[in-house]
């Protein structure tokens, strides 16, 4: 299931689907959530853009503390409303472009400490130092 706010950044999955060798079928949000649960869900959620800072500069000074507050009010709605999808057994993976604990490591901790049946079960942040932007990735899995 993927999903984008913005329709137009979604037109080019199915090419880069074929690439992979993965098939693509079109459905409405309300169908996929009909259609859950799923092995795996992924959310690459809205954040600050912190490890793009390198190639931006000028973004970090449009980051304001209520700015970041918004940002992580929303990851945390779109952490809790991707959870059910996922079948007893599956993965939750999120993922930020941020470098920033607040939108990562803090959000995947609160998010365990406030959900039941939920386990951390890897997580890797890259920075610019690894030779491209900062990414931050947390696999979490359901419990049975």
């Amino acid at each position: 299931f993927a999903h984008d706010a913005d329709p137009a950044r979604m037109r080019d999955l199915p090419a880069r689907a074929a690439r992979a060798g993965v098939q693509v079928r079109l459905v409405d949000s309300a169908a996929a959530r009909r259609q859950a649960p799923y092995d795996l869900v992924l959310i690459d959620v809205p954040c600050s853009g912190s490890g793009s800072w390198r190639r931006a500069p000028e973004a970090k000074w449009a980051l304001t503390e209520a700015r970041l507050d918004q940002l992580c009010r929303t990851q945390a709605a779109l952490l809790d409303a991707a959870a059910p999808l996922v079948a007893p057994g599956g993965r939750l993976a999120y993922v930020t472009c941020s470098l920033l604990e607040a939108e990562n490591q803090v959000q995947i901790a609160t998010f365990l400490a406030r959900t039941a049946g939920w386990q951390s079960l890897s997580g890797l942040r890259l920075t610019p130092l690894d030779g491209g932007d900062g990414f931050f990735l947390a696999t979490l899995g359901r419990n049975i």
